[in-house]
This record gives structure tokens, C-alpha cells and sequence, in this order.
């Protein structure tokens, strides 16, 4: 494995007669590193959490990271240029839009089997920004290109009665290449960047019924990579393009509701492509993508981890302590609730992660 960066996090201890030292911690993760050199990967990525494995395609094929590995699970040609995938875990299928060009295709893949649930039904595009609102139970995408010009509406696909709702043009404007994901926190769907005349730095958030406009700080990028830290609860941004004159960044960032903050961790500049987070082995996963090499820009076959690390420290402050411990005791359990105090992610809260705690106890790192 070859590592990009070797450090997680910068101390800064405050004086305070009261409370003692405090640590402010950058919550960006311990290194990134290549963990496969031969992979495939696209715009479309989803973390299957009942599975555990990361999905993706390439090639009209279905493909799965275990961690090790890639392993083909479907093949079907008209899922070449998919650009979205959203995992529901009410249902534990993941949903798939688009694939084979300018298409409106709606897929659900169960874990053996791929099914085409909706086709003709809202206007082929591509490029879409796509995420699954679990707690509403909800589909949402936005905008996107249609071969012809960008669009601005929103729409939500409802599993229940298996149809489309509109909302007609949106405050957001026309928009392609943008990335959505759900906060489940602020109970919003969230998205970010993309491009239309010229690379977008906004944020907004979705509640089902309108957008609002939280911010404009964040890296002005399209083709980026981003996905919901669940232990940690925040936004994850990385890399991005920006055009017109192409050029790839390795920067991350973090949204945790009001303005971005950047990393001082850097990673691999990579940009077409999207990430996911494995929350059973605390890291993100990004296949492939496009990036600079000693040839120039150009497609790179290799699957990039960021290690986030430091998983007894369950509230994200940089110091495992009470409030960590009290986090764990208060999940005790069964029926897990709390992602981040299951911390061995076995599905139940109980004297292992109880352990975990004590073991880690301190200063991360």
C-alpha cells in the first residue's frame, strides 16, 4: 500500500483554570493510501451497510469492494454510465440511476439480483445529484444534463407507492456534475458545487418541501467526491475538478451545518469520480478517477482509502473520554442507534466497545 500522508491531526491546547486543556482537533482522517491498483470506478458509489461492501460500475458491470478486493456481482450493458448510486437501508437495496446515455432509468440492486424498477418517466439526464432520504423514505435527485442543456428541478422517487414526484425549477438554478448526500443529523439532504458557466462553491440543503442556501465557502468544484461521515457526522468533501482548462485538487474538507473547513491532510487529486464511506472499517473508499500523472491528465486505476482511524473516540473531539464513555453507555445494547458508539461495528453495543473506550482512553493518536 503506498501512503499519500502520515498524520490525522493538529493539537492546540487552550488555557482554561476550569476545564484544563481542551483539543481542537482536524477530524480529516489519519492517511490516505492505495489499497488496490487495478480497480474499476465512476460517478456512481454507494456503501451497502448490510453487506459491507462498496459499490460501483464499470463497464455495464456491478462491481463490489470487500476491503481486498473487487468482485464482479451483475452485468448488464445499460449500466454503463450510471451516475448516481444511494443506498436505502430501510430496504438494504441500493437504488441506481441513469446508465447507457442520457437515460432516466431507476435500478434497485438487492444483492442478487439487479431490477429495472422505472424507465421514460422524467426525462433522460446525466450527471445527476442523487441521495436517499432514509427517514422520509425518499429518493432525491437534481438537475443534471439532458444532452442538450442543464436542468434545475427536483424530484423524489417514493419506494412505497413506486412514483416520481416533481417540484418543478429550483432556487439552486441549472446544475450538473454536483454531489448530494443525506444528513440525517439536520434530518436535510445536502448539496454542493457542481457547474453551470462556472464552477459553484454553494451549499444548499433539502427538507422535502424546499432548498435553502446555507453557505457559499466551500471549494468550488464539479466532478468532486463526497459522502456523510456517520461516526463522525459531518460532510466529507474531496478533490474536484474545475474547469475550463481542466485541472484536478487533492484537498478535503469538512461540513458539519455551517461553513466548510479545509483539511490539512491532502490526498490524491482526483477528479470524475465519487467516494463512499465504509462505516464498518472507518474509512472512505475512491475508485479510479481522472488525475494528474508524469503522461498528463489521464484515467487512474487505483482505489484510494482515507483512513479516518481513532473509532473509541465516538463524539469526534480528539480525546476519548467521558462523553465517549457515556455515548457507549447510553447505546447499550441491541437495535444500534448510535453508529459511532458501536464502535467494533457488530451490530450491538456492549462490553467490547465498553473496552475499546478504556483501552483508547486520552489524546488521539
Amino acid at each position: 500500500m503506498i501512503e499519500f500522508k502520515s498524520f490525522s491531526w493538529v493539537a492546540l491546547v487552550i488555557p482554561c483554570v476550569a476545564c484544563g486543556p481542551v483539543l481542537a482537533q482536524d477530524t480529516c482522517g489519519e492517511s490516505w493510501l492505495v489499497a488496490d491498483t487495478d480497480s474499476p470506478g465512476s460517478v456512481a458509489i454507494a456503501y451497502d451497510e448490510f453487506r459491507r461492501e462498496t459499490l460501483t460500475q464499470s463497464g455495464g458491470k456491478l462491481w463490489a469492494w470487500d476491503g481486498e478486493a473487487w468482485t464482479v456481482r451483475w452485468t448488464e450493458p445499460l449500466l454503463d454510465g450510471v451516475d448516481a448510486m444511494a443506498y436505502d437501508r430501510n430496504r438494504r437495496v441500493t437504488w441506481i440511476f441513469g446508465g447507457g446515455g442520457y437515460d432516466d432509468r431507476l435500478w434497485k440492486w438487492d444483492g442478487s439480483a439487479l431490477t429495472l424498477i422505472a424507465n421514460d418517466t422524467i426525462g433522460g439526464r446525466a450527471y445527476v445529484a442523487m441521495a436517499y432520504d432514509w427517514k422520509r423514505d425518499r429518493l432525491v435527485i437534481h438537475g443534471g444534463y439532458n444532452g442538450s442543456f442543464l436542468l434545475d428541478d427536483t424530484r423524489e422517487w417514493n419506494p412505497s407507492t413506486g412514483s416520481w414526484q416533481g417540484f418543478g425549477g429550483s432556487p439552486i438554478g441549472r446544475r450538473y456534475a454536483h454531489k448530494m448526500v443525506y444528513d440525517p443529523v439536520r434530518e436535510r439532504c445536502v448539496l454542493h458545487g457542481g457547474f453551470y458557466f462556472f464552477n459553484r462553491n454553494d451549499t444548499w440543503t433539502w427538507d422535502g418541501s424546499a432548498w435553502t442556501l446555507v453557505t457559499q465557502t466551500g471549494p468550488a468544484r464539479y466532478v468532486a467526491n463526497m459522502a456523510w461521515d456517520s461516526i463522525r457526522q459531518q460532510v466529507v468533501f474531496h478533490g474536484g475538478t474545475t474547469c475550463c482548462g481542466e485541472v484536478e485538487y487533492s484537498s478535503t474538507w469538512t461540513w458539519r451545518g455551517g461553513a466548510w473547513s479545509e483539511c490539512s491532510l491532502q490526498g490524491p487529486a482526483r477528479g470524475y469520480t465519487n467516494m463512499a464511506f465504509d462505516v464498518h472499517r472507518d474509512r472512505f473508499v475512491l475508485p479510479g478517477g481522472i488525475g494528474p500523472t508524469s503522461s498528463g491528465r489521464q484515467w487512474i486505476p487505483h482505489t484510494n482509502e482515507l483512513v479516518m482511524g481513532c473509532s473509541s473516540d465516538v463524539d469526534g473531539d480528539g480525546v476519548v473520554s467521558g462523553s465517549d464513555l457515556g455515548r457507549v453507555l447510553n447505546g447499550w445494547g441491541s437495535g444500534v442507534t448510535d453508529a459511532a458508539a458501536d464502535i467494533d461495528r457488530n451490530g450491538v453495543i456492549d462490553g467490547a466497545d465498553l473496552g475499546a473506550v478504556l483501552a483508547s482512553w486520552g489524546p488521539c493518536g
